[in-house]
């Protein structure tokens, strides 16, 4: 897996759990639907690290809260 699937399906978990839409996540982290559309669709090569602080902010999460899974703990996450 790579980090930009990671980063996707953690997205999609929340987004699950807290029950927001990608609209709604756009419009609160002042995030450009655009990239966000890139990042789900993994058109982009990874997120910056400044669009991922972002995300986390919207979703009112710490980044130790976003980062805490199962998706990030294997050596092998490909780091695009």
């Amino acid at each position: 897996m790579t980090l930009t699937q990671a980063v996707k399906r953690r997205i999609n978990e929340i987004l699950a759990q807290k029950n927001v839409s990608l609209y709604s996540l756009s419009k609160s982290g002042h995030i450009s639907p655009n990239t966000l559309k890139s990042i789900m669709a993994e058109h982009c090569k990874g997120a910056n690290l400044k669009t991922v602080m972002q995300i986390i902010r919207a979703f009112e999460m710490k980044a130790s809260e976003f980062f805490n899974s199962p998706l990030f703990d294997s050596f092998e996450l490909d780091i695009d």
